[in-house]
C-alpha cells in the first residue's frame, strides 16, 4: 500500500460508535520510509466521549497491535502519556488505581486521563473494535 491508497481508505472509513465513545480516524497520515523495509504509516485516532475530544497521535496500527489486542484485551495499552486506551490488568499503577476507583468492570478497555475514567469500552464491544481496526490496516 503506497502514500495515497492508504489516505485513500483512511478518508473512506466510516467512524466506529460504540456505547460511550465514538472512534474516528483523522484523514491524514504520516509515512516512515524505512532502509530495505516497507514504510510504516502513522495514524491520529480521534475519539469523541461526552462532546470532548481526545487524540492517539502517530500510531503505526498493525497486525501486532490488533493481534495483541486479540490475545490479551486485560494487558493492552496505547499511549505513551495521557490520554491512554489501556486494559484493566496493570497491578501496582496508576491505571489499576483508576480502575478500582471507579468499579470498571475487568474484562473491559477503558479511555483514562491517569486519574478518571474518560469510557469504558464493554468486554462486547471488543470485538467491534478490533474489526473496525483491522479494517483501516487491509
Amino acid at each position: 500500500m503506497n502514500l495515497d491508497h492508504a489516505t485513500f481508505h483512511v478518508e473512506k472509513t466510516k467512524s466506529l460508535k460504540l456505547k460511550e465513545v465514538n472512534f474516528k480516524i483523522k484523514p491524514n497520515i504520516k509515512e516512515q520510509k524505512r532502509l530495505f523495509r516497507t514504510p510504516l504509516y502513522k495514524l491520529t485516532i480521534i475519539v469523541e466521549v461526552n462532546n470532548q475530544v481526545y487524540e492517539f497521535v502517530g500510531y503505526n496500527l498493525n497486525y501486532e497491535l490488533i493481534s495483541q489486542l486479540e490475545k490479551d484485551p486485560s494487558r493492552f495499552l496505547v499511549g505513551a502519556e495521557p490520554p491512554f486506551l489501556s486494559g484493566t490488568n496493570w497491578p501496582d499503577s496508576g491505571i489499576s488505581e483508576v480502575v478500582v476507583a471507579n468499579n470498571v468492570p475487568l474484562d473491559s478497555l477503558i479511555i483514562t486521563d491517569g486519574t478518571n475514567v474518560i469510557a469504558t469500552i464493554y468486554n462486547d464491544e471488543i470485538p467491534i473494535l478490533i474489526n473496525w481496526f483491522k479494517n483501516l490496516i487491509n
